[in-house]
């Protein structure tokens, strides 16, 4: 008899947990969002041609994309060194670029790297800008107020 008296109150519990979760339910959609209020302005900066960093950079952009939307939000990818490789007409993710880039993600390139690796404005793939320095990009982007990554 005890063990019954038990289990009743076991879903009583359970219905007036799920009601209170109910009952704030409508509170917690107002609250912030985990990632704040924006404006988001993100950089992303990939010194790398390791695949490895390039699916991770290209994943987390995705995911900001999908979960905060182009606006509110501004990405930038900024390349540089062997991670210009990357962003080459002909690189394994090219087409995952052109997408970004049509949902709103910015792609930029490096100058200076561009001229070491001998790499021409037009073996990069369409839509990617270039600037004329890597560092000064970086430098431009943080004095205004841009969240940097360094994937």
């Amino acid at each position: 008899m005890k063990r019954m008296g038990a289990w009743r109150g076991g879903w009583v519990s359970i219905l007036l947990g799920l009601g209170m979760l109910l009952g704030f339910a409508p509170a917690w959609s107002a609250a912030e969002p985990a990632w704040g209020n924006g404006p988001y302005r993100m950089l992303f900066e990939v010194d790398s041609a390791q695949p490895a960093a390039w699916n991770m950079t290209l994943g987390a952009v995705a995911h900001i994309v999908k979960r905060v939307g182009i606006p509110p939000a501004r990405l930038e990818v900024l390349a540089w060194g062997p991670g210009l490789r990357m962003l080459r007409k002909d690189a394994p993710d090219a087409m995952e670029i052109s997408i970004l880039q049509m949902r709103g993600v910015r792609f930029a390139a490096c100058q200076t790297s561009m001229k070491r690796l001998h790499i021409r404005p037009r073996d990069l793939a369409p839509g990617v800008t270039v600037v004329a320095g890597g560092m000064a990009e970086l430098m431009k982007r943080h004095n205004a107020g841009w969240a940097e990554v360094k994937m």
